[in-house]
């Protein structure tokens, strides 16, 4: 796995850049409208080839390269690049997002908001297929002619998320003791934990679940109530999950996160067949 302390010096090697990226973002625009995109996975995988792309003494070699046996597709690697160090390495990427369905510290407890995913098959699947496909004689045969990578590794992030009424365990097996995370919720049968009277929301779209949010003074935002009516429609309709986001104002007026969670069916995680689902 590329750990916390290999991912923090990297930030804090890539502060400038990163600043000068803000002010002009203009090249970073231009990368991600090319790819277009309506899943989060893709999207986030677009972001880590831009960087990648940047990094100092960094040849990214392939991104989403198949392996195929005669007519089925076995895997891909979704990264090949060459690092600082001359290695050749593979990454296996994945951004997601998994709600604990039972009170347990153990990576089965968790499954994704459209219950169609859970932490602990999808770990299981980057380590014991994705990861091993450079030692398979297939994905050797995929690989541009005389390559082999040197390491594979899972660069795997996102948010875990914790019953409103559920205290965050101290640690969870192969999970970083630093891990994002947030609460959720079941409409109608419990009550949004707001931390303040004065703070507002707003439903976060599925593009927009990567980063904290910050927001201009004079952003459009919903009060507390405005915001359970705008859920009440909602799930009269359908049941796929929400992402919603509390802010506060920061000294300087503007809109600041400061928590979020998933609101869900008051059935979860049993969806009602009939209506639509959160796609994978």
């Amino acid at each position: 796995t590329v750990d916390d302390a290999w991912c923090d010096a990297q930030l804090q090697a890539s502060a400038a850049w990163l600043t000068t990226l803000d002010l002009s973002p203009a090249a970073l625009h231009r990368f991600v409208a090319a790819r277009p995109t309506r899943r989060l996975g893709h999207y986030f995988e677009t972001l880590l080839a831009y960087w990648l792309a940047h990094m100092p003494d960094t040849q990214i070699i392939a991104t989403n390269l198949q392996v195929q046996d005669e007519q089925r597709t076995l895997g891909e690697y979704d990264f090949l690049f060459r690092d600082a160090a001359d290695a050749i390495c593979h990454w296996e990427a994945a951004v997601k997002f998994y709600l604990q369905v039972e009170p347990l510290a153990e990576q089965r407890a968790f499954i994704g908001p459209g219950t169609r995913d859970r932490l602990d098959l999808k770990l299981e699947r980057v380590f014991q297929h994705q990861l091993l496909l450079g030692h398979t004689p297939v994905g050797q045969q995929a690989l541009p002619q005389g390559l082999l990578p040197d390491k594979a590794q899972a660069f795997i992030k996102g948010y875990l998320f914790y019953h409103a009424s559920t205290l965050r365990p101290a640690a969870i097996r192969g999970i970083s003791a630093a891990h994002l995370s947030g609460w959720w919720a079941r409409h109608t049968r419990e009550k949004l934990p707001q931390t303040s009277a004065e703070s507002r929301w707003i439903i976060l779209p599925r593009l927009r679940w990567l980063a904290p949010v910050r927001l201009a003074a004079d952003a459009e935002v919903m009060s507390y109530a405005t915001l359970n009516n705008k859920l009440d429609e909602h799930f009269q309709l359908r049941s796929e999950a929400m992402l919603v986001v509390e802010l506060a104002r920061t000294a300087a007026g503007e809109w600041q996160e400061i928590s979020r969670g998933f609101v869900v069916c008051s059935s979860w995680p049993v969806l009602d067949s009939t209506m639509g689902s959160m796609p994978a």
